[in-house]
């Protein structure tokens, strides 16, 4: 999988992406104090549309859809750290066709991690999908990849565009 190199040039610039139409954001900040501290959390999501090959036997899938990446930051008021990212990807509206069959294949994966807040992150994930009607077992792996943008005075997620790819 490819991202093209000037996508990270904005990003570790500190700019925004382009707007497009693919990739619709929304944010909300809520505050949390305790008797020690307080705690900021700020959660932005983007549906962002994805779409690329998985190549291999028994076929090549086709792969379109929205992916939904919500990002919630959270400052540490008490020890100073960075600001932390629990972002998570859900891939369930995302589906495929064989290219040679034309048979439909689903994906229903959701992935959660912690990463750490920075104006430009590349976060690559893999993802199992099967034909629809298919038992699980019979599950390929898929892989995606994200560019993520952040404001990183404002906690928020600017920008976000994702391919998906053979791993």
């Amino acid at each position: 999988m490819r991202i093209h190199p000037s996508l990270f040039v904005l990003l570790a610039a500190g700019l925004s992406l382009p707007a497009v139409a693919q990739t619709t954001l929304s944010a909300s900040t809520t505050t949390a104090t305790s008797t020690s501290s307080t705690t900021t959390t700020t959660a932005t999501s983007a549906l962002v549309t994805v779409k690329g090959a998985v190549v291999g036997a028994p076929e090549t899938v086709n792969f379109s859809g929205q992916a939904k990446v919500n990002a919630n930051v959270v400052t540490d008021p008490d020890f100073g750290t960075q600001p932390t990212v629990v972002l998570s990807i859900d891939m369930s509206g995302v589906s495929g066709v064989g290219a040679s069959t034309g048979k439909k294949y689903v994906v229903s994966s959701q992935e959660t991690m912690n990463r750490r807040l920075n104006a430009a992150d590349l976060v690559q994930v893999t993802f199992p999908f099967y034909q629809s009607g298919a038992s699980l077992s019979t599950a390929r792996i898929g892989a995606a990849s994200f560019s993520l943008g952040y404001n990183v005075g404002t906690l928020k997620l600017t920008g976000a565009s994702g391919q998906i790819g053979t791993p």
